[in-house]
């Protein structure tokens, strides 16, 4: 069977709070790619729990990426419309990750984390829920949009219940991703270096 390929065109966004299953395919695989990588790199140095945080990648290559609309609640019970998405392998140049919180004493600050501006991230098996993405372009191979999400097989343990909407894909290029993102868990990830950075001044990713 021929590999469908899409091109993405710039500027394309998902945006899950207005919408949990209008969604373009190409778009959903390519921001699986960089929410599991970048938040990867997060949860390598810190837990995060009922508080959505950015992320920004300049470039995302992966391979067996699959995603479905789900839902996520926080500790306070409110409920968040959200994209699951998975990726078995993938790397990503140029990652920003960033959170605000405020903390005792000092208030509000930003929590910054930057990896693969030397050398790519590496990472394997991860699983993220996210919320919004946008991507400047790329392209996917392999796309298998309106797969019941309970047959998606792409990425390891990466299902969901019978009559959902689902997505998989072979391969997925993206250049310029930005996204929102709530939890994440799983896998594993490689990097050469990562910085850390608390800011008072109202810095994020973007």
């Amino acid at each position: 069977m021929t590999d469908v390929v899409r091109e993405l065109s710039p500027e394309g966004r998902t945006h899950w709070k207005r919408s949990a299953v209008m969604f373009v395919p190409s778009v959903i695989a390519v921001g699986a790619v960089v929410i599991a990588l970048a938040q990867g790199a997060m949860a390598a140095s810190f837990a995060v729990s009922g508080k959505n945080f950015k992320v920004s990648a300049e470039e995302i290559d992966g391979s067996g990426i699959a995603s479905f609309p789900s839902s996520i609640g926080s500790k306070d019970g409110t409920g968040h419309a959200v994209l699951l998405a998975g990726i078995k392998n993938g790397s990503a140049q140029g990652v920003c990750v960033s959170m605000k919180q405020k903390l005792p004493l000092v208030g509000e600050v930003s929590l910054i984390v930057r990896s693969g501006n030397d050398r790519p991230i590496k990472g394997e098996n991860l699983v993220v829920n996210a919320e919004a993405l946008t991507s400047s372009g790329g392209r996917i191979t392999g796309v298998q949009a309106g797969r019941d999400a309970s047959t998606l097989d792409a990425a390891p343990g990466v299902s969901g219940p019978a009559g959902i909407f689902g997505v998989q894909a072979d391969t997925a290029l993206a250049r310029d991703v930005r996204s929102t993102a709530w939890a994440t868990n799983g896998g594993s990830l490689t990097l050469d270096k990562l910085e850390v950075e608390l800011s008072d001044d109202g810095t994020e990713c973007f």
